[in-house]
Formats: C-alpha cells, structure tokens, sequence
C-alpha cells in the first residue's frame, strides 16, 4: 500500500524531500542489508 501525501507529517515531506534531492531522484534497490539497516534505524533505542 502506498502511502498518501496526506498521510505524512511535514517534517515526513521535508525528510522525503531532502533525500530524493541528495540521492539526486534515483532510489537505490532495497536490498537485505539496507532493509535491515533501515529497520535498525527507526526501531526506538532501548533504555
């Protein structure tokens, strides 16, 4: 399911935003690692 433009808060849109503009509109493939690095990145920290 893809997510709406509405669905997003604006520091979401900003975030989307500055990443297409640093990767210069191309999406990298999703690969095993970068799944797994993504995931490791937005699970909260443990305290």
């Amino acid at each position: 399911m893809r997510d709406r433009e509405d669905d997003l808060t604006p520091n979401e849109r900003a975030w989307l935003r500055f990443l297409r503009d640093v990767s210069d509109d191309s999406d990298p493939r999703p690969t095993l690692r970068r799944v797994q690095l993504l995931r490791r990145l937005c699970v909260p920290k443990r305290s």
